[in-house]
């Protein structure tokens, strides 16, 4: 996995901000997840995301979502009710999030 992103906490705005860039792969987005629920700030403080991908273009096919949501619903408890606001630009990646959008939302609390 290349790190080609970054990962900033605002603390007075409980935030935190993750911007990706370049090609981003399933493995990439779960190598970033890992790193979430090791904080604090994403785990007990409740602060919520702000994921930037507008430099970035997803590698991800649709197939992979129930492996996703999979996921999602193991850290249900941490997700339920926290909101993720998302910057994409690309149509694939609007695409793709919109799907991800709907699921994450009705089948385990996530408000993206």
């Amino acid at each position: 996995m290349d790190k080609n992103y970054t990962i900033n906490i605002d603390h007075k705005l409980r935030i935190i901000k993750y911007t990706h860039s370049g090609s981003i792969k399933a493995e990439d987005i779960g190598g970033v997840w890992e790193q979430f629920l090791t904080m604090k700030e994403f785990t007990q403080l409740k602060y919520n995301l702000f994921s930037d991908y507008s430099n970035g273009t997803f590698q991800i096919p649709h197939s992979f979502l129930p492996e996703l949501m999979e996921f999602m619903h193991s850290i249900k408890e941490i997700v339920r009710g926290k909101k993720q606001a998302l910057i994409v630009n690309d149509p694939h990646n609007v695409a793709t999030s919109m799907i991800f959008e709907s699921k994450a939302n009705k089948e385990v609390g996530f408000i993206v």
